[in-house]
């Protein structure tokens, strides 16, 4: 079976200007901190930073332990595509792997599905309850399915690493 290059190479790219954007934001917000200044507008998903106050920098503080859970996020799962191209399938990695994509990728869902909803009301002492649904690939729900499908792989690996194991046993 030729290995999938494609997903690699966009795997890379992808870490790669990740990495880069978030060294950026990073050293920027540090920078605001130091000098206790919003040197440009601000955005947390849609609501604007007016004052560079304590909860406006918690909330960025929050967003960029978000961002940091994804590059991981990323980061494990081009270490997944890297290690099927050896060939081998069913390894404690892959297994061990898939569990922790599926975990980090349900962890941001929720951190990020609440910091929407406090962010308004932090910064703008607003609150919004409501139901939204999403038809896109972006929607709450989908990207929380995907994590647990993720973690379902990883059990349906660690059953046919189980059976492989037996199977090596009898003969």
């Amino acid at each position: 079976m030729k290995p999938p290059i494609l997903l690699k190479t966009i795997l890379d790219i992808c870490l790669y200007l990740l990495v880069i954007g978030f060294i950026v934001s990073v050293s920027f917000f540090i920078i605001q901190l130091i000098t206790g200044e919003n040197l440009s507008p601000l955005n947390i998903n849609g609501t604007k930073i007016i004052k560079f106050n304590t909860p406006s920098k918690v909330l960025i503080a929050i967003e960029m332990l978000i961002a940091g859970l994804f590059i991981y996020t990323i980061y494990i799962l081009r270490k997944l595509v890297r290690d099927f191209f050896r060939g081998k399938l069913f390894t404690r990695f892959q297994i061990a792997s898939l569990k922790i994509i599926g975990q980090l990728i349900i962890l941001i869902t929720i951190f990020q599905g609440i910091v929407n909803f406090v962010a308004p009301l932090l910064i703008n002492s607003e609150g919004r309850i409501g139901i939204k649904v999403g038809f896109s690939f972006g929607s709450f729900w989908f990207i929380l399915s995907i994590g647990l499908f993720f973690v379902f792989l990883s059990k349906v690996f660690q059953n046919a690493k189980n059976l492989k194991e037996e199977n090596e046993l009898t003969v």
